[in-house]
């Protein structure tokens, strides 16, 4: 009986090891390739939203020096939003830091991604300390000009004429728009009864051209005080946040009765 030299089963044990190595990667591969075709189509599943920071940059927007601008407010609750709403959406913002973004490319970005929602935020302010409360709106054709002790921190045209045809896209989604906007509000006053929420429909400037159900909601008034106390509160903005993500899970989920 002739007996293998060393070598020979040298030989075979390093094949034998390349072959359960390569077997290993091929089935890793297997694996974070299936977990990864799972993770693509459960993102595409989830619905897209796209918040929208009013303002940023030059543009601080209502407030004054030494305390706080709409522009900040606005993306902080925009963050606060965003990291509410993430795990049931997928999220992005129209503007992640201090900087301009031009008015009819908010739009344009939630257009961009076929997102299934725009939403705009803001604050009100007024010449004087005691409206409050929030107001919600809506892109509409018809234009109505706000009270007259307001501020316009909503981004809109002057005339009616001022529409454009690619802003008529806007116009297919207002009654689910209009929807959602009063479902906001239905939840938001059981939250607080004493809260005042106006909706409104109007040609805002910074909706129009949005393929898809859009809504700007400013979420209090920097000029009243009780207001700007509660949007500097981080409880107060976060129990905002849950009122607009269970406001938004009831709106998807009755989509198919409008």
């Amino acid at each position: 009986m002739k007996i293998p030299v060393l070598s020979t089963y040298l030989a075979r044990f390093r094949f034998t090891v390349y072959l359960s190595v390569a077997l290993l990667a091929a089935l890793t591969l297997a694996i974070g390739t299936g977990a990864g075709q799972v993770e693509n189509q459960l993102a595409r599943t989830k619905k897209v939203l796209v918040l929208d920071p009013g303002h940023g940059g030059h543009d601080s927007g209502a407030g004054k020096p030494n305390d706080i601008y709409e522009k900040e407010v606005a993306l902080i609750f925009a963050r606060l939003l965003a990291e509410k709403l993430k795990p049931a959406y997928t999220v992005h913002l129209t503007r992640a830091d201090d900087y301009q973004v031009d008015l009819m490319h908010r739009p344009a970005v939630a257009n961009h991604l076929e997102a299934d929602l725009l939403l705009s935020i803001h604050t009100g302010a007024s010449v004087l300390h005691n409206p409050n409360g929030m107001l919600i709106a809506y892109y509409d054709s018809q234009f109505r000009y706000p009270a007259s002790d307001t501020i316009k921190t909503h981004d809109m045209p002057e005339k009616e004429h001022l529409l454009t045809p690619w802003g008529k896209k806007s116009l297919d989604h207002v009654e689910k728009s209009r929807y959602l906007a009063e479902l906001l509000k239905r939840k938001l006053v059981e939250y607080d009864q004493g809260i005042n929420v106006d909706i409104i429909g109007m040609p805002i400037v910074v909706l129009e051209g949005a393929d898809l159900p859009a809504l700007l909601i400013e979420i209090g008034y920097l000029t009243n005080p009780s207001d700007l106390q509660k949007l500097k509160s981080n409880t107060i903005l976060a129990d905002y946040t849950e009122i607009i993500s269970t406001a938004l899970d009831t709106y998807f989920s009755g989509l198919s009765d409008l």
